[in-house]
């Protein structure tokens, strides 16, 4: 689990299944070098929108960012384009805008 010196909470979720994810995400990172964690947390890009990041993991193979869903189905897609499926087959289509 990694520690206080290594997690960084920026914000505290205010959704319960946001923190649960988070916490599931603490529990089984190592608590060693380079593992590194930032929690919900804003940045404005070059264009003035604001984005939001659940979770930035920095871990030995570089850095991923996490966005936490709770829809139910599947989710699949590239870097700009996400193809989720409900439990009912319809499909739901988000285009993710790019900094």
């Amino acid at each position: 689990m990694l520690s206080d010196a290594r997690w960084k909470i920026i914000t505290e979720s205010a959704f319960a299944w946001e923190r649960n994810v988070l916490e599931f995400l603490r529990r089984h990172l190592p608590d060693r070098e380079p593992y590194r964690a930032w929690t919900n947390f804003e940045f404005i890009a070059d264009n003035g929108k604001v984005y939001e990041v659940d979770a930035l993991i920095l871990a030995p193979r570089g850095l991923f960012l996490v966005e936490i869903k709770s829809d139910l189905g599947t989710l699949e897609g590239d870097a700009l384009t996400w193809i989720g499926r409900e439990p009912s087959a319809r499909r739901k289509i988000n285009v993710l805008a790019s900094c």
